[in-house]
């Protein structure tokens, strides 16, 4: 590497410590670079875990389906706490919940009310199985009220035909393992069973299913016209009542639900803000999901739970005069999971262009010491490199690093922690992308919106009758807050501090390099592997020089001179990469092509502005739009197959052609074939979603 790169830092460090220096002590640690050591002293004392953990067990009391009496309780219980916290323009936006509408390119689903339900067995052993009463869970999503008394058949897993060879379940009720809405096709549409007894999984670790009494989440079809009922049972009562059939015992259940779909019952969106000082520099969106079936603590109360209690303190803090004012507008906002976003979004097309940078939480709270869960800080996807990872990064590690010195020295100067929680280091870490969640939307193409987003993962209670509200530790909701707090906060107020963020950036890029170069050093040891080693560190690098220009959705002042000292600086660190598997000149033929491989297919995809949102080939809008064979792509078939299409869609920018988009998301995830990344792109094409420039 050049001297000059070094040089350039140097001085970048110099100017920010320069302008530190008069207003407080020199900083010792990074997150200081970016926020005064008061800024960071004054969001710890005033964030609550106990208060975030007292939310939880409020939303927690709440059956929270979205387009739901339940949900639209949560908004109200939310939207009370934001008009006593003095938030600005506390409203509620609504949407369409009748099945039918599209959002983007996301369709909506039906609403739904739910009074009750029940399963017993009337013989051979009179007895109550379940009760809504008891276990909301017991009723699937999207249900139809039922009054039925039937023979119990075990299909199995349900999904597949063949699992009904030789059974008649006409007029009876259907034992199945698979997902409700998948056997609801097969027994009910296809074969007249009356309805379902179902004890799915549907969220597999390595913990799956250990606990067998648990109740999980289930649904029917959200947008089904044709319904009837599944009620939930354990894994422990499905394989007693399997045995017993298996020995040939005749069963008889009755069933009943009171339950229907209501296409008058709207989708809610909660938001509220705190103005910013500047309002022509745009907002910062603090986002959750409040959507849940009832316990749903971790999943996402404790999201929804910490973003109320980030409202609240920063508003105090600000009222108070102990923070600055924000410069951009701080915009909260409670929709329920995808859809209320993009609704949201799509909605206020203007709005949605001033967004600079999105934070995001989901379930971010449950103790790992019984959910076995870690808290992921994660990055962005690699069409959207952008600083705000290192802004997330930054106030990660000052977590985390202040979490342990407590922890193994002592060291109380920077340990995040509740008074009424634990002292324990953090269960954290910093993560590639991850799909999931409503960052997702945000991250879209459409939008192109940077998201910060804090999950825990795994989670042994996610979607089950164990998440509640004593798994949720205050000092971990209170240390991910923190995290999402410190970095929303700096992101309001920039241009402040800019410089030290592109030094910092600067410098994560290498480690992100070095992470990129071990995994090309593996794939190159296959020499038929080679190329796409070299694809891979080259698309890093690219990824990385992107990832500082990214700084200008942020800074008005013109830094080019120095931003291209420092990509000269990545493009030397590539190329020193790319020689650890690839002869020196070769690989300075590469960097001096500015990293680009030779195109087999030079066409340049251009996107069609008004379509926003996934385009997977297998959800309803693409089918609708290109026919039935959209499933059956070789691009639905591949590992990931749902990211690996998100972003070759982000990549397409009216400058990148097919093998550009193609070697950018085999780096990102691994190999694709060009034809089925092409294939994909034409069926976008004659779907009107995209055009090629020739």
């Amino acid at each position: 590497m050049t001297s000059r790169v070094p040089i350039v830092i140097v001085a970048l460090l110099a100017a920010v410590i320069a302008v530190s220096v008069a207003a407080q002590p020199a900083p010792k640690l990074p997150a200081e670079t970016l926020l005064d050591r008061a800024v960071l002293t004054a969001l710890d004392q005033e964030l609550s875990g106990v208060a975030a953990k007292d939310h939880v067990s409020r939303l927690t009391q709440l059956h929270r389906v979205p387009a739901s009496p339940g949900f639209h309780d949560a908004i109200a219980y939310v939207q009370g706490r934001a008009t006593a916290f003095g938030l600005s323009d506390v409203h509620v936006e609504t949407f369409p919940g009748d099945g039918t509408a599209y959002f983007g390119t996301l369709h909506g689903n039906r609403g739904w009310r739910v009074d009750g339900g029940s399963l017993d067995e009337v013989t051979p052993q009179p007895r109550r199985i379940i009760s809504y009463d008891d276990v909301r869970l017991a009723v699937a999503d999207n249900s139809e009220s039922a009054d039925v008394t039937a023979e119990l058949v075990d299909a199995g897993s349900g999904a597949q035909a063949r699992d009904y060879d030789g059974k008649d379940v006409r007029g009876k009720l259907v034992l199945c393992d698979a997902a409700p809405s998948a056997c609801h096709r097969e027994a009910v549409e296809q074969r007249g069973a009356l309805g379902l007894v179902s004890y799915n999984a549907n969220q597999v670790s390595a913990w799956w299913r250990d606990d067998q009494d648990l109740i999980r989440w289930g649904h029917l079809d959200a947008r089904g016209r044709r319904n009837t009922f599944a009620i939930m049972i354990s894994l422990r009562d499905a394989r007693a009542l399997q045995q017993r059939l298996g020995r040939g015992e005749t069963i008889t259940l009755h069933a009943l639900v009171r339950a229907r779909n209501d296409d008058a019952l709207p989708y809610e969106t909660l938001v509220a803000t705190i103005p910013g000082t500047d309002a022509s520099t745009g907002d910062i969106v603090f986002s959750c999901h409040l959507d849940h079936e009832k316990p749903g603590a971790n999943d996402n109360a404790s999201g929804c739970a910490a973003t109320l209690e980030i409202a609240r303190t920063l508003k105090t803090l600000v009222d108070a005069k102990r923070i600055p004012p924000p410069v951009r507008t701080i915009r909260f906002v409670w929709p329920s999971e995808m859809t209320g976003t993009i609704a949201y979004l799509a909605k206020y097309p203007d709005l949605a262009a001033r967004i600079r940078a999105a934070v995001h939480l989901d379930m971010v709270g449950a103790d790992p010491f019984i959910t076995k869960s870690i808290l992921h800080v994660t990055r962005s996807p690699w069409s959207i490199a952008t600083v705000t990872d290192d802004v997330e990064e930054t106030f990660g590690r000052y977590v985390i690093d202040g979490a342990f010195r407590a922890a193994a020295e002592g060291d109380m100067s920077h340990a995040v922690r509740s008074q009424g929680g634990s002292k324990d280091a953090f269960w954290a870490d910093i993560t590639p992308y991850e799909s999931g969640s409503d960052h997702w939307i945000y991250q879209e193409g459409g939008f192109g919106i940077p998201s910060i987003y804090l999950r825990d993962h795994p989670d042994i209670y996610i979607h089950t009758t164990g998440d509640l509200p004593d798994n949720i530790e205050p000092t971990k909701i209170k240390r991910s807050a923190f995290i999402a707090a410190a970095s929303g906060y700096y992101l309001a107020t920039m241009p402040d501090r800019g410089e030290s963020l592109v030094a910092l950036s600067y410098a994560n890029a290498h480690a992100r390099l070095a992470e990129d170069g071990r995994r090309a050093i593996a794939m190159a040891a296959d020499r038929a592997r080679g190329t796409e080693a070299a694809i891979l560190v080259s698309q890093a690098v690219l990824r990385e020089q992107r990832r500082l220009r990214s700084v200008s959705r942020f800074l008005r002042v013109d830094a080019s001179p120095h931003l291209d000292r420092l990509s000269a600086g990545l493009a030397d660190a590539g190329r020193a990469l790319l020689m650890t598997f690839m002869a020196p000149d070769d690989a300075a033929a590469l960097a001096r092509a500015g990293f680009r491989q030779p195109a087999a297919d030079a066409r340049v995809p251009v996107r069609t502005a008004s379509v926003k949102g996934p385009l997977d080939p297998r959800g309803d809008w693409l089918v609708e739009k290109a026919g039935s064979a959209a499933p059956m792509l070789a691009i639905a078939r591949v590992p990931r197959s749902d990211d690996v299409t998100y972003e070759i869609v982000n990549f397409i920018d009216g400058a990148r052609s097919v093998s550009e988009i193609r070697d950018a998301v085999s780096a990102e995830f691994a190999p694709v074939d060009l034809k089925a990344v092409a294939e994909y792109l034409d069926l976008l094409a004659k779907a009107g979603a995209i055009s090629f420039k020739r």
